[in-house]
């Protein structure tokens, strides 16, 4: 049972590890399966090998998929959402641009689980218990399952789909699924759109280990929060804390649940890491219209945070509550929580999977290791975490999977860059490439700039957070991402064409 790995000290041991987490994750099964959704499908399962490259292991899993075939005509494309790091659901009900697009290009609607996400799990409820299963986990084997997939729904499930058009789809880790998918299966994959996908974000690509709190920063600082007020609150938090009467008032003042008071000045760690990861997971969910994912969310949600910190306190506990103000709106904006659980060893935090806690830190410990910290000022508004070293995380990884048999060698720094590419995509082709601005995972995009590179895009969205273009239309968005998302439709009915031009020339 995977309960007896703790989740408490994978958060509370390396914030960092988890901040991938798609935000559209932190709504767990359980609350898409308690509403109705706006979207309509089927679901069904399909076996698939638990190990697709070995000829002596012939043991097979149910692998979840949905699908929808309302605006499907025969012959039409197949629009394939590579899942990543949660349930299907929240994916389905998260990538609205699909679902648009369905009836204009005479679509079938399909989303696949990863492997050990969701209900794909490949050894039911003991998948987390031992590293001879776990270890099944891993983005080749899930690109595998897609590959199968697809087959499975061109040649049985869906009808006059042999000849079909593929086109991929993935946000976050999902989108350097859908890329790698292109590029490691272009004879079953025609084109991908893959949105902040950080597809270069490795130990040996260069990139600055600092730039996600920087890109946070940015965009409070861009947003109207004053850095002085900024710098100024955290020292207020660490002063505050040194006294009794100190702990009193930030006990009260952020409404601290009784699991996770401060009885201690070491404690005012955890609280200002609970007021980070909330700025962090902020800032990707950044858009101009409400949301709800861990909870509802204003428009702009940084923007109207920062008008809590526009000049710096008075007083340190004026300072405080600035900080609690923000904390507070991401967490409670409506006002339905009558307490904050701050202790991450005690509570879940602002990255807490409802689904499978553990699935992505697994991954970040053998293949997808990805340097994060933060460094201070001037770089970022936070405090010194940095450098970060593979020995240190190998630490890290010890303590959480120990109990399943895990060693050092399992935690291999350059396997992901190796499988894939840590700086270059040289093979890459029919890709576009989207990145918001505003959003943290920028930094390890494929590009910084518009760029096009033959059959490859790149495209930032000034205004864009997380994955803002693989939403559904909203009467609130930017002319921007509409813009965009005209020029992925465009790339898209390309390559369709380009398809069908190939089936007949080979047929």
């Amino acid at each position: 049972m995977k309960t007896f790995l703790l989740v408490a000290i994978l958060i509370a041991t390396c914030h960092g590890l988890v901040r991938l987490r798609d935000p559209v994750t932190q709504r767990g099964p359980q609350k898409f399966e308690n509403s109705i959704g706006k979207y309509k499908y089927e679901v069904g399962y399909l076996k698939v090998p638990i190990d697709h490259f070995s000829f002596t292991n012939d043991m097979e899993f149910n692998l979840r998929y949905f699908l929808n075939t309302d605006n499907y005509e025969s012959g039409g494309p197949i629009l394939f959402y590579t899942g990543n790091e949660g349930s299907l659901e929240a994916f389905a009900e998260n990538t609205g641009f699909m679902w648009d697009l369905a009836p204009e290009l005479k679509a079938a609607v399909v989303f696949v689980e990863h492997r050990f996400y969701g209900k794909s799990q490949p050894f039911g409820n003991q998948s987390y218990t031992d590293i001879r299963r776990l270890g099944y986990l891993s983005s080749q084997q899930a690109l595998a399952d897609f590959a199968l997939s697809v087959q499975f729904f061109k040649n049985e499930k869906i009808k006059g789909a042999q000849k079909s058009a593929v086109i991929a789809f993935g946000g976050s880790y999902g989108g350097m699924l859908s890329a790698w998918f292109r590029i490691k299966y272009p004879h079953i994959v025609d084109g991908a759109i893959a949105a902040s996908a950080p597809v270069f974000w490795f130990t040996d690509s260069n990139i600055p280990e600092d730039v996600y709190d920087f890109i946070v920063t940015r965009a409070f600082l861009d947003a109207g929060c004053n850095r002085k007020a900024i710098d100024k609150a955290w020292l207020a938090l660490d002063e505050l804390s040194k006294s009794d009467s100190g702990r009193r008032y930030l006990n009260i003042l952020y409404k601290l649940d009784p699991k996770s008071k401060l009885e201690n000045k070491d404690d005012i760690g955890f609280l200002k890491q609970y007021i980070r990861e909330s700025m962090e997971a902020m800032a990707m969910v950044n858009y101009p219209y409400p949301t709800s994912f861990l909870s509802s969310l204003p428009s702009w949600p940084v923007k109207e945070a920062c008008k809590f910190a526009s000049q710096p306190g008075k007083s340190q506990e004026e300072s405080a509550e600035q900080l609690y103000n923000i904390v507070n709106l991401y967490y409670n904006y409506t006002g339905d929580k009558s307490t904050h659980c701050a202790n991450a060893a005690k509570c879940d935090s602002a990255y807490g999977s409802l689904g499978d806690p553990l699935g992505w830190p697994f991954q970040t410990c053998t293949e997808m290791v990805m340097p994060l910290c933060g460094s201070g000022y001037p770089n970022d508004f936070f405090w010194k975490d940095c450098p970060f070293t593979t020995a240190k995380y190998a630490e890290y990884c010890m303590q959480t999977f120990s109990q399943i048999s895990y060693n050092k060698t399992l935690l291999r720094p350059l396997a992901g860059g190796r499988a894939f590419g840590a700086t270059s995509l040289p093979s890459a082709s029919n890709i576009v490439f989207s990145n918001g601005y505003l959003d943290p995972w920028s930094g390890g995009g494929y590009e910084h700039s518009d760029k096009v590179q033959g059959t490859v895009v790149s495209v930032i969205l000034k205004q864009g957070a997380h994955h803002y273009d693989l939403r559904g239309a909203h009467p609130q968005d930017t002319e921007e991402v509409k813009k965009v998302r005209a020029m992925e439709t465009t790339n898209i009915k390309k390559w369709i064409k380009e398809k069908a031009r190939n089936v007949r020339r080979f047929n």
